[in-house]
């Protein structure tokens, strides 16, 4: 990539931050293991390691992720692509009906494509006194800023940060476990 096109993406991103009544080691067993994903966010599948792979069971879709940190208590990311197939031919019908939904043509999706990074989350969990811990959640992307990246970020957000919100909720003072 050249000066002029990292001048031209645009970053997409999401961060929130909660406070939980909880240690990082309780966090990490819902935040970061099959099991507790699955309760929370969606079914998941899940190779823990740096390196492995994180697979979300979006019901009419597949999510398929590399991890690329796997701190037990501290920290665990992933990366993803977004859900684009490298050519026209193999997009998966649900996504070439969004597309078309929002008026983009795929020539226009393919074009900026090579320049979007794959969608990465962070989840890092901090220690705090009395055995609570404070959680913080980054997803983010960069982009060529086509409207298309801008319309899916955006819905992206507003179902995941439902989820992250259930998911603090777990671990509210007197919240059930």
């Amino acid at each position: 990539m050249n000066d002029h096109e990292d001048a031209a993406r645009v970053e997409h991103r999401m961060e929130r931050t909660y406070e939980l009544a909880a240690t990082p080691e309780e966090v990490w067993q819902v935040l970061a293991t099959a099991d507790g994903i699955s309760s929370w966010m969606a079914p998941t599948r899940l190779d823990p390691r740096v390196g492995g792979e994180v697979v979300f069971d979006l019901g009419d879709a597949t999510s398929v992720g590399t991890i690329t940190d796997y701190s037990p208590g501290s920290r665990f990311a992933y990366e993803e692509p977004w859900p684009i197939a490298e050519q026209p031919e193999d997009l998966a019908p649900e996504m070439a009906q969004w597309f078309e939904g929002i008026g983009v043509g795929l020539p226009e999706v393919y074009a900026g494509l090579p320049l979007v990074t794959p969608i990465a989350t962070e989840f890092l969990i901090e220690a705090e006194s009395g055995g609570t811990c404070v959680v913080r959640v980054v997803t983010s992307a960069f982009g060529p800023g086509a409207d298309w990246e801008h319309e899916f970020f955006d819905q992206m957000v507003e179902s995941f940060g439902p989820l992250l919100d259930a998911f603090a909720a777990r671990f509210a003072v007197g919240a059930p476990r």
